[in-house]
């Protein structure tokens, strides 16, 4: 019992330093501060068509330079999708606004 025990003590630790580590960085490239691109996606969305364009992007963030709409459109198709623009401001601890 105490080797059962001891076995799920070991494999529950091991499970939350990967859990932990596994996330890693949301992005590699030095971006401003990400808290100047708090929004509502859907203050962004001015097409409603539930995509961003880099178009749609500047016009709501003047500042806003390509790589930083590059970085968070994680799977590259052109747009930020509402997942992608959610998962951009959870890994920068930024809340819903």
């Amino acid at each position: 019992m105490k080797r059962a025990a001891l076995l799920f003590t070991v494999l529950l630790v091991m499970c939350l330093v990967i859990g932990c580590t596994a996330k890693g960085r949301f992005h590699d490239t030095a971006l401003p501060d990400p808290k100047q691109f708090n929004a509502h996606f859907g203050d962004m969305d001015r097409t409603g068509d539930g995509r961003v364009t880099w178009e749609e992007f500047k016009a709501y963030f003047p500042q806003a330079e390509p790589k930083v709409f590059a970085t968070i459109d994680l799977n590259k198709d052109g747009a930020i999708d509402h997942g992608e623009w959610h998962a951009f401001k959870e890994a920068h601890g930024l809340r819903h606004s």
